[in-house]
């Protein structure tokens, strides 16, 4: 994934990692002083596309995300390489987890083996529990970290929205909105088709389009936790240096209902 990330980076014209990248109309990608010197080379000054041959009058475009990928493969490509690699080592950390049903809010539905969620349209009648999230569509896992490393993978509906990642034990179950890290949380979060960090200011992330099945490695002494797309091995985002003095739960939200039924379920992977 690391190798395919750097080719992603790099100009299919002078094969290194693009400087000021910028699109043609058939969305090919190159160095602006690459197209330059093409253009310069053609007689007839028409601006061609260098692999596929399409001719356009448009003006290229600025491409700021392969700008921001070509800069993160700069600064932090062995760290990407590496974190890819140790995805493996990760599953001799991995917990058998459940859902806290304590804790789940009166609209959520646990299966019976208490490892899959989904929101529903009516609200149970539960007996009432200071654990329990009042407003928020939300769950804990049984689990409680408070040192070591620990890693967990959960299957989500492809297109649907959810939120997943760890939370401090003490988090306000009263909340009505926001999952931030200011509050104790510390998640990723699919909303509308793209993927958002829960950091301050909200960060959208790069992700592989399908994405369904999320890998959590959390390592507590060093206070850093890891999201990875398990299918394509590859690194999503990190929370690091965050400080919590505390125990950690891992959290999950999924997909509020829409009007045709319940909303996409969260599976804890065994």
């Amino acid at each position: 994934m690391s190798a395919s990330l750097r080719e992603e980076a790099t100009c299919p014209v002078c094969l290194e990692l693009f400087s000021n990248p910028i699109s043609l109309s058939c969305v090919h990608t190159f160095c602006y002083d690459c197209i330059q010197l093409w253009l310069l080379e053609r007689k007839d000054m028409k601006l061609t596309c260098p692999i596929c041959r399409e001719v356009t009058d448009k003006a290229p475009l600025e491409e700021w995300q392969i700008r921001t990928l070509t800069l993160l493969t700069q600064q932090h490509g062995f760290l990407l390489e590496q974190s890819l690699h140790m995805r493996k080592e990760f599953l001799k950390f991995r917990e058998d987890m459940t859902l806290d049903a304590v804790t789940a809010n009166s609209r959520l539905v646990l299966s019976n083996d208490l490892r899959k969620v989904q929101c529903g349209k009516i609200c149970h009648d539960l007996v009432d529990d200071p654990q329990r999230f009042t407003h928020m569509a939300c769950v804990l896992g049984t689990s409680c970290f408070s040192s070591g490393y620990h890693y967990w993978e959960v299957e989500v509906e492809d297109g649907k929205d959810w939120a997943l990642g760890v939370c401090k034990q003490s988090v306000d179950r009263n909340r009505k909105s926001g999952f931030s890290s200011e509050h104790g949380f510390w998640v990723i979060s699919m909303k509308a088709g793209t993927i958002y960090s829960n950091s301050i200011p909200e960060t959208r992330i790069s992700a592989s389009p399908g994405l369904s099945h999320i890998g959590i490695f959390l390592d507590v002494e060093i206070e850093e936790i890891k999201f990875f797309d398990v299918r394509n091995d590859a690194l999503i985002y990190i929370h690091s240096n965050f400080s919590c003095f505390e125990s950690l739960h891992p959290f999950f939200c999924p997909e509020l209902p829409g009007e045709s039924g319940s909303g996409g379920t969260l599976s804890i992977c065994s």
